[in-house]
């Protein structure tokens, strides 16, 4: 086994693995047509405007005064107001290098500098919790509120955002001060006698998910305290030792995730493992620890085989509890951005192109369909079908933050970042086909046609410094592809075209024929109260009321995209919600634009369905799923389901 080369006397380690792909430096990448106003809607939401810069930003930073987080609801709560500064600032971070606004830039730094000499002890401690040897509660308790404790957990944001702060900047000041977070953590685990797996929530798993910004900032550092605790946390998980925190070890065992250790809906949470799984990926390119990248890859099969929901994330209600036969799919959207950043670390690792094909469907489906239309909120849970997503509470005594939309715009620039890279042996890949323009070294690429909501091709314009190689991705849906008109066979996921330095231009032709896939439906009955409780959210939804789906049905597909009914598409509710399912009925589809009406002025693109067996025929009006879902309006209905 090839071994990290430890120098820790070094300020710049090495990296014992090189990435099979190198991304498009934050800034290079730039997302356009609908992606990218998406994008921009967010981004003034959320990083640019009035609201985002003065309230949104104040309201995090003074939970570290009033340190709500030690004692929620009489010690009977879930106290996490402590990941709210990191979030935000990790998002301000991301958008002044996407923007590359040194406006925006230079804000960030001065409230991080203000911040950081304000609620920064001397020992190097900084968090929410006023006691910080408040590390856990009773993490063997049988209530999961006895592991209530999240003072890790969202120290691990405070010092990623110092970390990427710096990155986007050059700045001392916020890697120093995450350096004395690390160091600070370290001894105060040895003095009380802890690993990180014997903190925090789920068994320690929110604990040890700090792993991927403690290899962020040894790579920047050489910081022994950070390759330390690193190395507690990939002992936790690689250890035969019965906790549901030995994410490594369990990933080769045969049986499905859900059924590993009982109680699924307490221990199986996607939000963190898939944290904790990214961080694993990251150090077997930093360590060359084979057997880690293995074990991610098992449990990435597993959650393929066993948790990718309707939606096209992996996960039912942030567990992974047989989410791939769930009827009533329910994905949170923190779920569907790790799934996206575990797939490009992925993706990067391998090179292998079935990793951007999970990206892209995960992105244009659950995640769009999360992200309310003027980018400012979002969805705290995307369903699969019903009157309205599950929109963003704001959560344990915050009024303008909530997990999910504060993670959101990253997935943005994860999206941007995973565009196109540069192989190895110096090949452009073009990975992703939303209209977007990346820079790689003096090479341009963009990528203009609408897809996948236009009928036309798809056009890669490269610019080429010297001449060289493009590989061109084929998605694995696509039953045939077109380039420049003629027939392609591709190889290992890719077609290969040499490029001349200069002007290159290829138009692709991939088949959008819709696809019919039944669903492995299966009784919800053992986690029925659990699922119908979220499905109504504690009757914040009342209009969901009756609309618990009992049957499988199937998905319609048609490229990357989940088609689906709805009143922004022009379909009724009967026909929406109530019409009986077409599963294994012998119906054929066929998919034909439809004229743009006031009824589906809304959605991106409005397609009839044309379903056709013996003597029979019905027209459904149609929509890709984020646009007839990403509304917050109770009056709204959709359904995946045909």
């Amino acid at each position: 086994m090839r071994r990290m080369e430890t120098n820790e006397t070094s300020a710049v380690p090495r990296d014992a693995i090189p990435d099979a792909l190198s991304p498009a430096r934050p800034g290079d990448a730039r997302l356009l047509g609908p992606v990218g106003a998406a994008a921009d809607a967010c981004l003034r939401a959320r990083a640019l405007s009035d609201w985002a810069q003065g309230p949104m930003y104040d309201e995090a930073e003074n939970a570290f005064r009033t340190h709500w987080d030690d004692d929620p609801r009489g010690g009977q709560g879930w106290g996490w107001q402590n990941e709210y500064w990191g979030k935000t600032m990790l998002c301000f971070a991301g958008a002044a290098s996407y923007r590359r606004d040194p406006a925006l830039a230079a804000w960030a730094l001065d409230k991080a500098h203000a911040f950081v000499r304000a609620f920064q002890r001397p020992n190097g401690y900084l968090s929410t919790y006023a006691n910080e040897d408040l590390l856990r509660r009773n993490p063997d308790g049988p209530d999961p509120r006895d592991n209530a404790c999240f003072n890790v957990w969202g120290r691990k944001y405070t010092l990623w955002a110092l970390v990427e702060l710096h990155k986007a900047t050059g700045d001392a000041e916020c890697l120093a001060a995450a350096e004395r977070m690390a160091d600070h953590l370290a001894a105060q685990l040895r003095r009380l006698g802890l690993t990180l797996d014997r903190t925090g929530t789920w068994h320690g798993i929110s604990s040890a998910s700090i792993l991927r910004p403690l290899l962020e900032l040894y790579r920047l550092t050489g910081n022994a305290n950070a390759l330390a605790l690193a190395k507690d946390a990939i002992r936790a998980f690689t250890a035969d030792s019965g906790s549901p925190c030995a994410i490594l070890h369990d990933a080769l065992r045969p049986e499905p995730i859900a059924e590993w250790h009982p109680e699924p809906t307490f221990w199986a949470k996607a939000y963190e493992i898939l944290s904790c799984l990214e961080g694993c990926a990251d150090w077997y390119r930093l360590a060359g620890e084979r057997g880690v990248l293995d074990a991610v890859l098992a449990y990435e099969r597993h959650l393929v085989e066993e948790e990718l929901n309707p939606m096209g994330s992996v996960g039912c209600f942030d567990h992974f509890v047989h989410s791939a036969h769930r009827v009533n799919g329910m994905t949170e959207l923190c779920d569907v951005v790790h799934w996206i950043r575990l797939e490009r670390e992925l993706l990067l690792l391998t090179g292998d192109p079935v990793h951007a094909d999970r990206i892209e469907e995960a992105f244009l489906n659950a995640f769009l369909a999360g992200v309310w239309r003027d980018g400012r909120w979002g969805a705290h849970i995307v369903r699969s079908h019903g009157t309205r997503h599950l929109s963003a509470p704001p959560q344990v005594g915050m009024a303008l933050h909530q997990c999910c939309p504060d993670n959101m715009m990253r997935a943005f620039f994860d999206y941007a970042g995973s565009r196109t890279a540069r192989a190895a042996d110096g090949a452009l890949c073009v990975l992703l086909y939303t209209d977007g323009a990346v820079a790689l070294g003096g090479d341009r690429v963009e990528v203009s046609g609408g897809y996948p909501w236009s009928d036309g091709p798809v056009v890669v314009r490269a610019e080429c410094e010297k001449a060289g190689t493009v590989r061109l991705r084929v998605p694995r849906w696509s039953a045939e592809v077109r380039v420049d008109g003629e027939s392609c066979t591709p190889s290992g996921g890719w077609i290969e075209r040499p490029a001349r330095a200069g002007t290159n231009v290829w138009s692709l032709g991939f088949d959008f024929s819709p696809r019919i896939v039944n669903w492995t439906g299966r009784n919800d009955d053992d986690i029925r109260d659990y699922v119908r409780s979220f499905m109504e959210y504690r009757n914040k939804t009342p209009e969901m009321a009756g609309l618990v789906r009992e049957e499988a049905g199937v998905r319609v597909l048609s490229g990357p995209l989940v088609l689906a009914k709805g009143r922004l598409a022009g379909t009724s509710r009967e026909e929406t919600l109530f019409a009986a399912t077409i599963r294994n009925q012998g119906w054929r589809a066929s998919l034909h634009p439809a004229p743009r009406t006031a009824a589906n002025a809304a959605v991106a693109r409005p397609w009839t369905l044309l379903l056709e067996r013996a003597g029979e025929s019905r027209a459904i009006p149609v929509a890709d799923f984020a646009s007839v879902s990403n509304v917050d309006d109770p009056s709204n209905w959709f359904s995946l389901w045909f």
